[in-house]
């Protein structure tokens, strides 16, 4: 039988308290004066003494007759030793007991990986929710270890991979597993660790699982297999943390806007500068949700440092793009009266949403700094990714450029635990899954495919509600309206403003349609994806014309649920 971490740790204390236990009692028999208040710093000395390997029958008790002070020195003495004793058996143990306190917890939260993103999530769970987790962490030298033991949490040393490790951090006890890696490799095979535990176990304990996946079809493909967890009480559930900041952007610019006194119809393109993770994802969600007119003119720049290689990916991933905007792709080598006079800035920048998102913050503030200063006679504002530095953003804030430099992404607020689990931002996502569902019900026009319940729902559906829901709030702006919403009971749209978000409607769903690789058909076929009212609403029939009406006409019943 194969001995865990766990069980030497406890073994090497048990062995400790025995030897603590049976000295006591060895000196009480051997040195009868002893058990009197009087001897016992020479006793509580002489323990010490032989817990670091002296002989415990050596020399006498100190003479009757040894004066006061040298008594109080002893036991000062007695102090110092106690503190470095404690000192020892914590470096030799302290592993041994974050293993026995993990042992004890229940109900908590188990993360993978102690990075910049760890760190503020477990942050997170301190600070709004008073919760102390396990953090699982491969390297033993990791900078932000002791930050996050600072914190009150259990950190664990060791491979996540390995059930062993698993196990010891309670991961059968647990109500939340996260696992925050970039790596989809390496959070497929600690997933499936955490699956056999529970085949073999037969584990009954309530686990959700979020898991960091950026790949769409690598998420169906998970959820499509054996790894899914039919027969257990796993939940599995999937966030990404580029896809989920691009919209909190795009879910704020409307509002940003507001405040500026401009409006949504105003801008006419979007430029990014830096062509990143978090770019790319916000490229992705502006093709989702930037419709702000019934004519769709928007354009969109995108200037990366490997403009040949990033355009063949996109265009070979987004084949239909084109459908949607104009999207083009320009190299960048640090030039920036390139970008000011091919983008017109100097005339345009106000009809410009100008985004800063290389993946490095010094890059970003860099590019910033450089564009701020060759447009001073301008006042259009420059969104600048910021990941880290609080103080940095502090001193830009309390400057004169504050106007015009505005940071998203900070990692405080976007690794916490309510971000990832998603449960806010999905709501209304879901809100509208379920009318649409119940819209359905009896029906059989449409695939199985979209209309299973949200768990299981594919991941191209589960945006499409998303899309939709992200874009309420463009609706409602660009009919003039407040938000958010104080009572929904009070929504009203005229004819005409129906017909016009209705005729938008269509276009932002044809734009999802076409991110997902769909095209004009005379028939629906989702396997070829194939779909015929991929066409312009001009053209489109009165019935499906409708349908979108009724889209619009439904968003007081969905903000009500």
């Amino acid at each position: 039988m194969k001995i865990t971490r766990r069980q030497k740790g406890l073994l090497g204390i048990v062995f400790v308290v025995f030897l603590i236990i049976i000295s006591w009692i060895g000196l009480s028999k051997f040195y009868p004066e002893s058990n009197s208040l009087r001897y016992l710093p020479d006793r509580i000395y002489r323990i010490i003494k032989i817990a670091f390997g002296s002989d415990p029958s050596g020399s006498g008790l100190e003479a009757n007759n040894v004066p006061w002070e040298l008594i109080v020195a002893k036991i000062c003495t007695i102090g110092i030793l106690i503190f470095g004793a404690y000192k020892i058996i914590q470096k030799i143990f302290s592993e041994q007991f974050k293993l026995l306190k993990a042992s004890f917890k229940k109900d908590h939260v188990i993360s993978v990986g102690i990075s910049k993103k760890g760190r503020h999530l477990f942050k997170s769970l301190k600070t709004d929710y008073n919760q102390k987790g396990v953090a699982l962490e491969k390297e033993t030298d990791h900078a932000d270890i002791i930050s996050v033991q600072k914190m009150g949490h259990i950190v664990i040393i060791g491979n996540a991979e390995e059930e062993s490790t698993l196990l010891e951090a309670g991961i059968k006890r647990a109500s939340t597993f996260i696992v925050f890696l970039e790596n989809e490799q390496t959070v497929i095979e600690i997933i499936e660790a955490v699956q056999d535990i529970y085949d073999d176990s037969k584990c009954q304990n309530h686990l959700n699982c979020y898991l960091h996946i950026s790949n769409p079809r690598l998420i169906d493909l998970v959820k499509n297999t054996g790894i899914h967890f039919q027969n257990n009480n796993i939940k599995l559930h999937f966030f990404n943390i580029h896809k989920m900041l691009a919209r909190q952007f795009f879910s704020q610019i409307p509002l940003d806007l507001k405040k500026q006194g401009s409006n949504l119809s105003n801008i006419k393109k979007i430029v990014f500068l830096g062509y990143g993770e978090f770019a790319k994802a916000m490229l992705v969600q502006s093709m989702r949700i930037f419709h702000v007119s019934t004519e769709n003119k928007l354009q969109i720049s995108i200037y990366s440092e490997n403009k040949e290689k990033d355009s063949n990916y996109f265009n070979e991933q987004y084949p239909k793009s084109q459908h949607i905007f104009p999207i083009s792709f320009h190299s960048f080598q640090g030039t920036f009266n390139e970008i000011i006079e091919e983008e017109e800035l100097h005339s345009k920048g106000n009809e410009t949403l100008l985004i800063i998102a290389f993946d490095q913050d010094h890059e970003n503030l860099n590019a910033a700094l450089e564009l701020l200063n060759r447009t001073q006679l301008h006042n259009f504002p420059i969104y600048v990714l910021n990941a880290e530095g609080i103080g940095l953003r502090k001193l830009i804030r309390s400057s004169e450029v504050s106007d015009r430099i505005k940071f998203f992404g900070q990692m405080e607020d976007i690794c916490n635990a309510e971000f990832i689990t998603g449960k806010k931002q999905d709501q209304l996502a879901q809100a509208i899954h379920d009318d649409y569902r119940k819209l359905l019900s009896g029906a059989s026009s449409e695939s199985s495919i979209y209309t299973s319940d949200w768990e299981t729902l594919r991941e191209d559906a589960k945006d499409a509600n998303r899309a939709q829901a992200d874009h309420i709030l463009y609706k409602f702006l660009l009919t003039g309206k407040d938000w958010p919403i104080k009572d929904p009971n009070q929504i009203t749209f005229t004819t005409e403003q129906v017909e016009r978000l209705a005729i938008i409607e269509h276009n932002r769903w044809m734009a999802h349609r076409y991110i997902n690789g769909w095209d004009f058909g005379q028939v629906r076929d989702d396997n070829l994806k194939l779909h015929p009212s991929l066409i312009p609403w001009e053209i489109l029939s009165e019935s499906e014309k409708q349908k979108d009406r009724d889209t619009i006409l439904r968003i007081k019943l969905l903000l009500n649920s």
